[in-house]
């Protein structure tokens, strides 16, 4: 039988947050830069390499360990129950559908409108070789098992072990205090990516604390991430 979920004290919240963002730290400040200096793969592979093995492989299987930790079930039906992975209702696909549009309008406003007019490039440091020319279009074939890592690590880690949590101790204000410290884990990648990527933080916490059901916040994670990597690699908003 699952058990109630444990709520978390702002001590749990800090660490859970803050290991992953020291972990991110090391990937991008240290790791990358070494790895780039030794030119053996474009910075968009090194970048996959270092943040994947160092930060997002470690979340991802973080979140299953703890998550069987704390309702002692093995079973993938337990565990998708309490990380909130529900088939989306009716309901769900409009917020889903809703969300994934409002959130595009408003990224689209801040990074190609704002963000320029404000004399700041959107595109992150690690990012150099967009859009691909015929020698890099090779990177295509290898991030998928990045963005795999990407989307499962953040939103089984975020969305669905921790929110769930977090909403006995933040109660109607857990989606602001969510984004903030989600926002603070990307801090080592740029505050340029954090301008341009600053309405998910807020957008996607909020509509899993209205629905009660994480399954939005990776539908629209992954169309929302795979059409951005996609436009940028291929040049098609450039």
């Amino acid at each position: 039988m699952v058990k109630k979920i444990q709520p978390l004290t702002w001590v749990d919240l800090l660490l859970l947050f803050g290991l992953p963002t020291i972990l991110n730290f090391i990937a991008c400040k240290i790791a990358i830069p070494f790895l780039d200096a030794q030119r053996v793969f474009p910075i968009e592979v090194t970048y996959f390499i270092c943040v994947g093995l160092i930060v997002l492989i470690p979340m991802f299987f973080g979140a299953i360990f703890l998550t069987i930790k704390e309702i002692k079930s093995f079973k993938i039906v337990d565990i998708f129950n309490r990380l909130k992975i529900k088939k989306l209702s009716q309901k769900d696909m409009l917020w889903t559908v809703g969300g994934f549009i409002f959130l595009s309008l408003f990224s689209f406003l801040i990074a190609k409108i704002l963000l320029p007019f404000a004399g700041i490039d959107s595109t992150p440091f690690f990012f150099k070789n967009m859009p691909l020319n015929d020698n890099y279009l090779w990177i295509l074939y290898v991030w998928p098992v990045f963005f795999f890592f990407n989307i499962f690590g953040e939103e089984f880690l975020w969305r669905g072990y921790i929110q769930p949590r977090q909403e006995y101790l933040n109660k109607k204000y857990t989606w602001l205090v969510h984004g903030v410290l989600w926002a603070f884990w990307h801090l080592p990648m740029g505050l340029d990516l954090i301008y341009a990527a600053l309405p998910i933080f807020f957008i996607l916490p909020a509509i899993v604390q209205i629905r009660k059901n994480s399954s939005i916040a990776v539908v629209i994670h992954f169309v929302f991430g795979a059409f951005g990597f996609l436009s940028l690699s291929l040049g098609l908003l450039h």
